[in-house]
């Protein structure tokens, strides 16, 4: 996936994480109305991934009980390319004396 568009191509990988019960959101308004919480005991919630990089996408749900797996060999994978990057240049803003 990294190797594709080349290093220092200027593209980045984004991640997004969202926590949800991956119901239909018609399901849920009926729940609502009824009066029930949607975070009821009985109802377990997951976390929806989302990543892109360029125009590709991909997603995933990650249930609660392996979602600290999940962190971490995410974790490990950005620590394994994290070692070609620079640190931003800062502009220099050059203050106009009147």
């Amino acid at each position: 996936w990294f190797k594709e568009g080349g290093e220092g191509k200027g593209k980045a990988v984004s991640l997004t994480m969202k926590r949800s019960d991956l119901k239909p959101r018609k399901a849920k308004k009926g729940k609502e109305k009824d009066g029930k919480d949607r975070g009821e005991a009985g109802s377990e919630f997951s976390c929806l991934v989302r990543a892109a990089y360029g125009k590709k996408k991909i997603s995933t749900a990650v249930s609660a009980k392996d979602h600290l797996y999940f962190l971490s060999a995410c974790n490990t994978i950005c620590k394994a390319h994290m070692d070609s990057l620079k640190r931003r240049e800062k502009k220099k803003k050059n203050k106009k004396k009147k």
